[in-house]
C-alpha cells in the first residue's frame, strides 16, 4: 500500500471507502522518488508546482474535519519481559523452573531469544487459545514473577518521496521567516553559532551510506537488527552500521500486505538533513555544522522492530546492552524517525533512562493524519509534527497533544489541499519538500543524488540539529530546559490555519521552529525546566505499523500525475 502524503481530513467516509476500493484494485505502484542535485551553498528554495487544470479549478478542502486513529499494530509474536527478580541469565536450572512455572500458570509456551537492556529479555510465547497480542501481554503481567512484559510489533518509517526531479530545487525552509514563514530561521541562528564537535547526535533509522557530503561527519555506530530476513546485510548485530538497502524483493509480502518496493536510503536522508558536510560547496547544507553524527541502524526490510529500537536507543545514549560493546562516543540527542503504536512501558522506562542521563530524545510525530506515534508520544520526548513552507501544518501530519512543536517537513497545508468530488487533486500554490542526500540505488546502493522528501521523518531531524546547536551555545542544558526553550521561542502558527481553528487547539505543539530565537534563549534557559514534552499514552503496551497512508490518496494523486509519495516500511511475513 503506498503512503500518499496529499490528504484531506473530511468527516464523511462514504466517498473515502470507495475510492479505496478503486486504489485496491487498480494495484497501484508503492515507491517512487525524486532525485535533482541542489549545490551546498544555496541556503533556500522553492519546491512547488502548479496543480492539474481540473484540480485548480477545485475548491481547497476544509482541514476542519476529524483526523483518522492510529493504524493497526503489526506484531511479530515475540514479547519483551522483565522479570521481577531482574535476572537475565538463560539456561539455568532457576530459569528453567521459572519459565514451566509461568507456563503453568499462564498457559502459555515460553522460549528465550535473546537478553536485552534494562534486565529484560525478548521471548517468544505461543499461546493455544489463541488470545490477541495485548491479551497475552496481560496474562504475563499477572504471573507474580512478571514485572512487565509488552509485545514486540513493528514501526515504520515516517516520511514520503516526491517523484518528479523539477519540484525542488532550493530551500526557503532554512532561511527567514520573513520570506518564508514556515521557515526555521537558521540563517541569523548560524550567526550565533555553527555547532560543536564536542556534540554527538545519533540517529536510530536504516543506517548509513558513505556519501562523500556525509561521511566526513560520521562517529562510528552500531548495527542492532537482530534477525538477518530484516537486516538484508547477512549477519545479525555488528559494528557495522552501514545500510546495504531496505528494499523488498518482487515475490515477498510484509505482515501488512504490502509487496516489493525500492531502497529508501531513509537513514542517509534523515542525517543529512541535521549532519551533512556544510560550507563544502557541494551537496546540501546542514542544520549544524559541526556536530558529529552517529548511526545507529534498527530498520530494516519492512520495518523495525521494537525491541531491536529500544536496544538502540539506549546504546545511543550510553546505557548498557547485553552482549553489546558499550558506545564509546555517547549522543546528547537521539533522533528517531520512525515509530508505531503508542508508547508502551518498555518504550516509556528507556525515554526516562535516556532523559535521566542527560540525553534528549527528539522523535517524529508520523503521516498517517492521525494521532501521533510511539516513541513520540512518550513522556520526555520531544515530539515533532511537519508543516509546509507557508507554516500550516502539512497534510500528512500526525498531531495531537503530545506534540511539542512544528518544524519545516514539507506537504501540503491542510487548508491548501484540493478536493474535487471527495477526493484530495492536488495544492494550492504548490507543494514543499525537504532537500536530502540520497542514492539512486532500487536495491543495493549504486550512485549517490540529492532527492527532496517530505515527512515528519525530516522534520524531526530540523529539531535535532537546532538542539545541538543550543547545546554547543550551553552544554549544560537539561532535556527539560531544552524542550522549555523550544516551547517558549517557537512563533505562532500562521492565523487562519488548521492548527489556530478552535477545534485543534493544543493539537499541534507551542508553534513553529525557531533557531535563532532558541539559541538566543539557551544560555539563559527557564531555572525550573520541568516542562513535558509530551504525554504517555497506556503504558500497558500498543501497536505498531504507523505512518501509512489512505490508499484511496495514492490512487487518485498517482491518476492525475501528482503524486510518488512513498513511504515504508513492512515487515516480511
Amino acid at each position: 500500500m503506498s503512503y500518499a502524503t496529499l490528504k484531506f481530513r473530511k468527516a464523511s467516509i462514504a466517498p473515502v471507502m470507495l475510492a479505496m476500493a478503486a486504489s485496491a484494485l487498480l494495484g497501484l505502484p508503492g515507491i517512487s522518488r525524486a532525485d535533482a542535485a541542489m549545490p551546498a551553498t544555496s541556503a533556500s528554495t522553492s519546491a512547488s508546482t502548479s496543480a492539474s487544470a481540473s484540480a485548480s479549478a477545485a475548491a481547497p478542502a476544509s482541514a476542519a474535519a476529524a483526523r483518522i486513529g492510529r493504524p493497526a499494530p503489526r506484531y511479530t509474536g515475540n514479547y519483551i519481559v522483565r522479570w521481577r527478580d531482574g535476572s537475565q541469565t538463560i539456561g539455568t536450572s532457576a530459569d528453567t523452573t521459572r519459565m514451566r512455572r509461568v507456563e503453568s500458570n499462564t498457559g502459555l509456551a515460553l522460549s528465550v531469544r535473546r537478553p536485552m537492556a534494562n534486565a529484560m529479555q525478548l521471548l517468544t510465547v505461543k499461546d493455544s487459545r489463541g488470545d490477541d497480542p495485548e491479551t497475552v501481554a496481560r496474562r504475563l503481567r499477572q504471573d507474580p514473577r512478571v514485572a512487565d512484559a509488552v509485545p514486540d510489533r513493528w514501526l515504520q518509517l515516517h516520511d514520503t518521496v516526491p517523484n518528479d526531479p523539477d519540484f525542488a530545487t532550493q530551500s526557503l525552509y532554512m532561511g527567514s521567516p520573513a520570506v518564508t514563514p514556515g521557515a526555521a530561521n537558521l540563517s541569523r541562528a548560524w550567526d550565533r553559532s555553527r555547532g560543536s564537535a564536542n556534540v554527538v547526535i545519533a540517529v536510530v533509522d536504516t543506517g548509513y551510506l558513505d556519501h562523500p557530503d556525509l561521511a566526513g561527519r560520521l562517529v562510528a555506530g552500531y548495527d542492532f537488527i537482530s534477525t538477518t530476513s530484516v537486516s538484508v546485510d547477512g549477519d545479525g548485530r555488528d559494528t557495522d552500521a552501514h545500510d546495504p538497502g531496505d528494499y523488498v524483493p518482487s515475490g515477498s509480502t510484509c505482515p501488512d500486505g504490502s509487496g516489493a518496493s525500492d531502497s529508501s536510503w531513509h537513514g542517509t536522508r534523515v542525517a543529512s538533513v541535521l549532519g551533512a558536510v556544510t560550507n563544502n560547496g557541494s551537496g546540501i547544507a546542514a542544520v549544524d555544522w559541526n556536530a558529529r553524527t552517529q548511526p545507529v541502524r534498527v530498520s530494516g526490510r519492512c520495518g523495525a522492530l521494537l525491541s531491536d529500537t529500544v536496544d538502540g536507543m539506549r546504546w545511543a545514549g550510553g546505557l548498557t546492552v547485553p552482549g553489546v560493546p558499550n558506545n564509546p562516543t555517547p549522543a546528547k540527542v537521539v533522533n528517531v524517525s520512525l515509530g508505531g503504536g503508542t508508547c508502551s512501558s518498555i518504550e516509556q522506562q528507556a525515554v526516562n533512562d535516556l532523559n535521566a542521563a542527560g540525553v534528549i530524545v527528539v522523535a517524529a510525530a508520523g503521516n498517517s493524519a492521525g494521532a501521533v506515534e510511539a516513541p513520540a508520544d512518550c513522556t520526555g520526548v520531544i515530539a515533532v509534527t511537519a508543516h509546509a513552507n507557508d507554516g500550516e501544518n502539512a497534510s500528512f501530519a500526525n498531531v495531537g497533544p503530545q506534540v511539542t512543536i512544528s518544524a519545516p517537513g514539507g506537504g501540503c497545508g491542510n487548508s491548501k489541499v484540493i478536493v474535487t468530488n471527495n477526493v484530495a487533486t492536488g495544492c494550492t500554490g504548490g507543494q514543499s519538500f525537504i532537500r536530502t542526500l540520497s542514492n539512486a540505488g532500487t536495491a543495493g546502493p549504486t550512485s549517490y543524488n540529492i532527492i527532496s522528501s517530505q515527512g515528519t521523518s525530516f522534520s524531526a531531524p530540523m529539531v535535532s540539529g537546532v538542539v545541538a546547536l543550543m547545546l554547543a551555545v550551553n552544554p549544560a542544558l537539561t532535556p527539560a530546559q531544552v524542550t522549555a526553550v523550544l516551547k517558549n521561542t517557537a512563533r505562532a502558527h500562521p492565523a487562519g490555519t488548521y492548527c489556530t481553528r478552535s477545534a485543534n487547539t493544543g493539537k499541534c505543539g507551542a508553534g513553529l521552529l525557531d533557531a535563532d530565537a532558541a539559541l538566543a534563549a539557551a544560555p539563559n534557559p527557564p531555572s525550573t525546566g520541568s516542562a513535558s514534552t509530551s504525554t504517555a499514552a497506556d503504558s500497558g503496551g500498543g501497536g505498531g505499523g504507523g505512518g501509512a497512508f489512505s490508499p484511496w490518496s495514492a490512487a487518485v494523486l498517482l491518476v492525475t500525475g501528482l503524486v510518488g509519495f512513498g513511504t515504508r516500511r513492512r515487515p516480511l511475513r
